[in-house]
C-alpha cells in the first residue's frame, strides 16, 4: 500500500509537470507546489450487481482535489457529466483515468 502511494505520488508530479508545459510555464511551476504534500488515497471497491439501476456508488460529485488518478475495475460505474447529461465510461484495467479537479481548476 505504501510503495502504490508513493508510486501515485510521483505520477501525479510527472502529471503536474506536464500540465505546467502545456500551460506555458515552467515545467517545474506546479512540482515545486506539490511536492511534499498529503494526498487522499481513496479504495472502493463495488461488486457486480444484478440491478445497478438500485446503486448509488459515491453518487453525483465533483472532485474537489487538485488531482485525480483512477483505475478503474472491469465492473465499470464511472460517468461524466458533458453537454448537460451523464455518459457512461467504458473500464479499461490496463490504464488510469486523470482528472483535473477543482481546486487546480
Amino acid at each position: 500500500y505504501q510503495d502504490y502511494c508513493e508510486a501515485m505520488s510521483n505520477l501525479s508530479l510527472g502529471i503536474m509537470e506536464l500540465l505546467a508545459m502545456s500551460l506555458g510555464v515552467d515545467r517545474m511551476h506546479y512540482r515545486e507546489f506539490f511536492q511534499g504534500n498529503n494526498s487522499i488515497m481513496r479504495l472502493n471497491y463495488y461488486p457486480p450487481c444484478q440491478r445497478p439501476d438500485l446503486t448509488l456508488g459515491t453518487g453525483p460529485h465533483c472532485d474537489p482535489t487538485s488531482l485525480t488518478i483512477l483505475h478503474q475495475d472491469d465492473v465499470g460505474g464511472l460517468e461524466v457529466f458533458v453537454d448537460g447529461k451523464w455518459h457512461k465510461i467504458r473500464p479499461n484495467t490496463n490504464a488510469f483515468v486523470i482528472n483535473i479537479g477543482d481546486t487546480f481548476m
